[in-house]
Protein backbone atom coordinates (compact mmCIF):
# COMPACT_ATOMS: atom_id res chain seq x y z
CA UNK A 1 0.00 0.00 0.00
CA UNK A 2 1.24 3.25 -0.83
CA UNK A 3 2.46 5.45 2.03
CA UNK A 4 0.85 8.93 0.77
CA UNK A 5 -2.66 8.65 -0.56
CA UNK A 6 -2.75 11.29 -4.18
CA UNK A 7 -5.78 13.66 -5.17
CA UNK A 8 -8.00 11.34 -7.49
CA UNK A 9 -9.45 13.50 -10.03
CA UNK A 10 -12.07 11.77 -12.18
CA UNK A 11 -13.02 12.75 -15.42
CA UNK A 12 -16.59 10.72 -16.22
CA UNK A 13 -17.35 9.65 -19.62
CA UNK A 14 -17.81 6.32 -22.34
CA UNK A 15 -14.94 4.82 -23.59
CA UNK A 16 -14.06 4.21 -27.43
CA UNK A 17 -14.11 6.72 -30.60
CA UNK A 18 -18.41 6.56 -30.63
CA UNK A 19 -18.75 8.35 -27.81
CA UNK A 20 -15.52 10.97 -28.00
CA UNK A 21 -16.99 14.13 -28.86
CA UNK A 22 -20.30 13.88 -27.17
CA UNK A 23 -21.82 16.00 -24.23
CA UNK A 24 -21.38 13.25 -21.52
CA UNK A 25 -17.85 13.07 -22.49
CA UNK A 26 -16.32 16.39 -21.96
CA UNK A 27 -15.10 14.79 -17.77
CA UNK A 28 -12.97 12.44 -19.82
CA UNK A 29 -12.11 16.05 -21.98
CA UNK A 30 -10.78 17.86 -19.12
CA UNK A 31 -8.24 15.18 -17.43
CA UNK A 32 -6.72 14.68 -20.92
CA UNK A 33 -6.71 18.50 -21.05
CA UNK A 34 -4.87 18.23 -17.23
CA UNK A 35 -2.50 15.58 -18.73
CA UNK A 36 -1.35 17.41 -21.67
CA UNK A 37 -0.77 19.89 -19.37
CA UNK A 38 1.53 17.78 -17.46
CA UNK A 39 3.24 16.00 -20.61
CA UNK A 40 1.52 12.67 -19.34
CA UNK A 41 0.51 10.05 -21.19
CA UNK A 42 -2.91 7.17 -19.97
CA UNK A 43 -2.29 3.75 -20.03
CA UNK A 44 -4.39 1.25 -19.39
CA UNK A 45 -4.67 0.30 -15.35
CA UNK A 46 -4.91 -2.57 -13.03
CA UNK A 47 -9.20 -2.53 -13.81
CA UNK A 48 -11.83 -1.11 -15.82
CA UNK A 49 -10.01 2.10 -15.93
CA UNK A 50 -6.95 4.33 -17.81
CA UNK A 51 -4.87 6.30 -15.57
CA UNK A 52 -2.21 8.96 -15.57
CA UNK A 53 0.36 10.05 -13.07
CA UNK A 54 3.37 11.51 -12.58
CA UNK A 55 4.91 13.55 -9.82
CA UNK A 56 4.59 18.04 -10.60
CA UNK A 57 6.28 18.87 -7.48
CA UNK A 58 2.75 19.48 -5.26
CA UNK A 59 1.92 15.89 -4.01
CA UNK A 60 0.74 13.11 -5.68
CA UNK A 61 -1.79 12.96 -8.06
CA UNK A 62 -3.93 10.75 -10.35
CA UNK A 63 -5.63 11.29 -13.40
CA UNK A 64 -8.42 8.82 -14.17
CA UNK A 65 -10.70 7.37 -16.95
CA UNK A 66 -12.88 4.95 -15.85
CA UNK A 67 -13.86 2.39 -18.78
CA UNK A 68 -17.06 1.02 -17.38
CA UNK A 69 -19.27 3.37 -19.70
CA UNK A 70 -21.01 6.39 -17.20
CA UNK A 71 -23.81 4.82 -15.50
CA UNK A 72 -21.21 1.98 -13.65
CA UNK A 73 -18.45 4.87 -13.07
CA UNK A 74 -17.94 4.15 -9.27
CA UNK A 75 -17.31 0.34 -10.09
CA UNK A 76 -13.73 1.60 -11.69
CA UNK A 77 -13.25 4.24 -8.85
CA UNK A 78 -14.21 2.08 -6.03
CA UNK A 79 -12.01 -0.83 -7.48
CA UNK A 80 -8.99 1.75 -7.36
CA UNK A 81 -8.99 2.70 -4.45
CA UNK A 82 -9.37 -1.31 -3.10
CA UNK A 83 -6.40 -1.88 -5.41
CA UNK A 84 -4.39 0.33 -2.87
CA UNK A 85 -6.24 -1.17 0.12
CA UNK A 86 -7.84 2.26 1.17
CA UNK A 87 -10.92 2.40 2.71
CA UNK A 88 -14.13 3.79 0.11
CA UNK A 89 -16.64 4.76 2.58
CA UNK A 90 -15.90 7.08 6.04
CA UNK A 91 -16.05 5.29 9.17
CA UNK A 92 -19.69 5.55 10.95
CA UNK A 93 -19.27 8.80 13.59
CA UNK A 94 -21.99 9.90 15.52
CA UNK A 95 -24.29 12.97 14.34
CA UNK A 96 -22.39 15.34 17.04
CA UNK A 97 -19.37 14.52 16.00
CA UNK A 98 -19.83 16.15 12.42
CA UNK A 99 -19.57 20.36 12.94
CA UNK A 100 -22.19 22.36 11.58
CA UNK A 101 -21.69 24.31 7.90
CA UNK A 102 -20.61 27.68 8.00
CA UNK A 103 -23.49 29.61 6.53
CA UNK A 104 -22.61 30.79 2.82
CA UNK A 105 -24.10 34.42 1.22
CA UNK A 106 -26.26 33.05 -1.61
CA UNK A 107 -24.17 36.17 -3.86
CA UNK A 108 -21.10 34.34 -3.54
CA UNK A 109 -22.31 31.12 -5.55
CA UNK A 110 -19.95 28.13 -3.73
CA UNK A 111 -22.57 26.85 -1.82
CA UNK A 112 -21.43 23.49 -0.60
CA UNK A 113 -17.65 24.50 -0.97
CA UNK A 114 -16.29 23.95 2.15
CA UNK A 115 -14.98 20.38 3.13
CA UNK A 116 -16.77 18.74 5.75
CA UNK A 117 -14.86 17.32 8.99
CA UNK A 118 -13.96 13.93 7.47
CA UNK A 119 -10.80 13.50 6.37
CA UNK A 120 -10.32 10.66 4.72
CA UNK A 121 -6.83 8.79 3.69
CA UNK A 122 -7.74 10.16 -0.09
CA UNK A 123 -10.57 11.66 -1.69
CA UNK A 124 -11.51 11.42 -5.08
CA UNK A 125 -12.71 14.96 -7.34
CA UNK A 126 -15.49 13.66 -9.82
CA UNK A 127 -15.51 15.74 -13.28
CA UNK A 128 -18.58 15.33 -14.93
CA UNK A 129 -21.45 17.08 -16.95
CA UNK A 130 -24.60 18.67 -16.13
CA UNK A 131 -27.83 19.02 -17.98
CA UNK A 132 -29.24 21.70 -15.47
CA UNK A 133 -26.51 23.62 -16.21
CA UNK A 134 -26.09 26.16 -19.30
CA UNK A 135 -23.32 25.33 -22.08
CA UNK A 136 -20.07 27.53 -20.28
CA UNK A 137 -21.20 26.70 -16.76
CA UNK A 138 -19.27 25.06 -14.41
CA UNK A 139 -19.92 24.63 -10.65
CA UNK A 140 -17.23 23.17 -7.89
CA UNK A 141 -19.06 21.68 -4.58
CA UNK A 142 -17.71 20.22 -1.74
CA UNK A 143 -20.75 17.34 -1.58
CA UNK A 144 -24.04 16.72 -2.60
CA UNK A 145 -26.48 14.67 -4.57
CA UNK A 146 -25.77 13.48 -8.14
CA UNK A 147 -28.34 15.76 -9.58
CA UNK A 148 -29.82 12.65 -11.72
CA UNK A 149 -26.08 12.62 -13.38
CA UNK A 150 -26.07 8.93 -13.74
CA UNK A 151 -22.13 8.57 -13.19
CA UNK A 152 -22.13 10.82 -10.20
CA UNK A 153 -24.90 8.74 -9.14
CA UNK A 154 -22.86 5.07 -9.56
CA UNK A 155 -19.83 6.73 -7.81
CA UNK A 156 -21.65 7.98 -4.71
CA UNK A 157 -23.53 4.21 -4.63
CA UNK A 158 -19.94 2.85 -4.48
CA UNK A 159 -18.41 4.41 -2.18
CA UNK A 160 -21.60 4.88 0.04
CA UNK A 161 -21.47 8.11 0.81
CA UNK A 162 -21.65 11.85 -1.24
CA UNK A 163 -18.96 13.52 0.66
CA UNK A 164 -16.54 14.41 -2.14
CA UNK A 165 -16.23 16.91 -4.41
CA UNK A 166 -17.36 16.93 -7.79
CA UNK A 167 -16.60 19.92 -10.69
CA UNK A 168 -20.20 19.63 -12.53
CA UNK A 169 -19.75 21.19 -16.45
CA UNK A 170 -22.71 22.47 -18.10
CA UNK A 171 -23.80 21.16 -21.38
CA UNK A 172 -27.42 22.47 -21.94
CA UNK A 173 -27.62 25.06 -24.64
CA UNK A 174 -28.91 28.14 -23.18
CA UNK A 175 -31.90 28.63 -25.99
CA UNK A 176 -33.18 25.32 -25.93
CA UNK A 177 -34.85 23.40 -23.58
CA UNK A 178 -34.82 19.73 -23.70
CA UNK A 179 -37.75 17.62 -22.84
CA UNK A 180 -36.67 15.26 -19.58
CA UNK A 181 -37.66 12.23 -22.15
CA UNK A 182 -34.70 13.28 -24.64
CA UNK A 183 -31.91 13.75 -21.84
CA UNK A 184 -30.81 10.28 -22.28
CA UNK A 185 -30.10 10.41 -26.15
CA UNK A 186 -29.53 14.19 -26.33
CA UNK A 187 -26.02 13.62 -23.81
CA UNK A 188 -24.76 11.65 -26.42
CA UNK A 189 -25.30 13.93 -29.23
CA UNK A 190 -22.15 15.84 -30.22
CA UNK A 191 -21.54 19.42 -29.86
CA UNK A 192 -22.63 21.48 -32.72
CA UNK A 193 -20.26 23.55 -34.83
CA UNK A 194 -21.16 26.56 -33.28
CA UNK A 195 -20.50 25.21 -29.79
CA UNK A 196 -17.64 23.68 -30.12
CA UNK A 197 -15.37 27.38 -29.16
CA UNK A 198 -17.35 27.21 -26.04
CA UNK A 199 -16.54 23.87 -25.49
CA UNK A 200 -12.98 24.31 -26.04
CA UNK A 201 -13.09 27.35 -23.57
CA UNK A 202 -14.98 25.73 -20.66
CA UNK A 203 -12.88 22.59 -20.89
CA UNK A 204 -9.91 25.18 -19.92
CA UNK A 205 -11.58 26.91 -17.40
CA UNK A 206 -12.28 23.51 -15.56
CA UNK A 207 -8.63 22.51 -15.89
CA UNK A 208 -7.69 25.74 -14.46
CA UNK A 209 -10.10 25.13 -11.63
CA UNK A 210 -8.71 21.57 -10.68
CA UNK A 211 -5.15 23.44 -10.72
CA UNK A 212 -6.98 26.51 -8.22
CA UNK A 213 -8.39 23.62 -5.83
CA UNK A 214 -4.88 22.11 -5.87
CA UNK A 215 -3.24 25.22 -5.10
CA UNK A 216 -5.36 26.95 -3.05
CA UNK A 217 -7.62 24.82 -1.98
CA UNK A 218 -11.24 23.80 -2.68
CA UNK A 219 -13.15 26.72 -1.24
CA UNK A 220 -10.75 29.57 -2.73
CA UNK A 221 -11.57 27.82 -6.31
CA UNK A 222 -14.93 27.78 -6.13
CA UNK A 223 -15.33 31.76 -4.83
CA UNK A 224 -13.09 31.69 -8.17
CA UNK A 225 -14.92 29.88 -10.92
CA UNK A 226 -18.66 29.67 -9.87
CA UNK A 227 -19.87 31.91 -12.46
CA UNK A 228 -22.27 31.96 -15.19
CA UNK A 229 -21.22 32.84 -18.31
CA UNK A 230 -22.95 34.58 -20.94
Amino acid sequence: MDTEAPLLVVGLGNPGSRYRDTRHNVGFLVVEELARRLGWTFTDGAGPWREASASDGRGPFVLLEPLTYMNLSGQAVAAWARGRGWPVAPPPLPEASWAPEAPVAPEADVEAATPSPWQPAWRPLVICDDLALPLGALRLRARGSSGGQKGLASVIDELGHDDFPRLRLGIAPPDLAIPAVEWPDFVLTPFAADERPFVTDLVSRAADAVDCCRELGLEAAASRFNRRQA
